[in-house]
């Protein structure tokens, strides 16, 4: 019962949140292209980028806060950063509210929100199981490539604050591309994504091919979710 991305109140210090937290980026960048396939559908596909739906581009929104945390975890500066400040309410008569560090955006499909991410470019019309499925297969694969990692560092001799913090920053490091804090529904988003090197799958039919990749058949059938064979059969089903 207790959640692993819950970053309490001092979120730079905590180190299992920080590692899961950097896990859920690695596995969102490496496998943008399954998280796209697992909300496709013809009616989705009018959807994304519209009506207070995410684009088809994936990328995470982490909020000021932390992306300052990670920021400066990168740069070696350390420290908590950036904090969330107060709402403008617009009038002098209205007591001051505290504003959330992860302040929604409904422009992104993955958004952290506190002390969870929400996977946003679900159809609702859309049964929940295959995009579980995915979220599930690949925070499994960055967290077992993460753990191999912290095995080695302990092993060689660092203690686990300094031995996760460089885990931390360098997967920040290697996958910040996939944070984006702003509109997601502006040109210069689209022009900013193919920048970084992202995917834009726009429609099912550019996406669901990607399904039988070979990393995707590989990643799947490591873990024991899905043979080449049942991915082949979910592809033929979507087309």
């Amino acid at each position: 019962g207790e959640n692993l991305l819950e970053p309490g109140d001092t979120p730079h210090e905590n180190l299992q949140f920080l590692f899961f937290c950097a896990a859920v980026l690695k596995a969102v960048d490496e496998h943008q292209d399954l998280l796209r396939i697992s909300v496709a559908s013809a009616s989705n596909d009018h959807r994304l980028g519209a009506n207070e739906a995410p684009p088809a581009i994936i990328s995470i929104f982490l909020g000021s806060e932390l992306t300052d945390i990670f920021d400066r975890l990168e740069s070696g500066e350390g420290g908590r950063g950036t904090e969330a400040g107060l709402l403008g309410l617009g009038s002098p008569v209205l007591p001051p509210l505290p504003r959330h560090a992860g302040d929604r955006n409904r422009t992104s499909p993955f958004a952290f929100t506190g002390n969870k991410f929400e996977f946003r470019a679900v159809g609702s019309s859309q049964s929940i199981s295959f995009p579980i499925t995915v979220l599930n297969t690949i925070v499994a694969d960055a967290v077992q490539s993460l753990t191999e990692q912290l095995k080695a560092k302990l092993q060689n001799g660092l203690d686990l604050a300094e031995a996760v913090g460089e885990i931390v920053r360098d997967t920040y490091r290697q996958h910040k591309r996939i944070v984006f804090n702003g509109d997601g529904y502006s040109q210069e988003w689209h022009q900013e994504a193919e920048r970084r090197g992202l995917l834009n799958l726009r429609t099912s039919l550019d996406a669901i091919p990607h399904l039988t990749d070979p990393k995707n058949v590989a990643l799947f059938g490591k873990f024991g979710v899905l043979s080449e064979r049942e991915l082949a059969a979910r592809q033929e089903i979507m087309y």
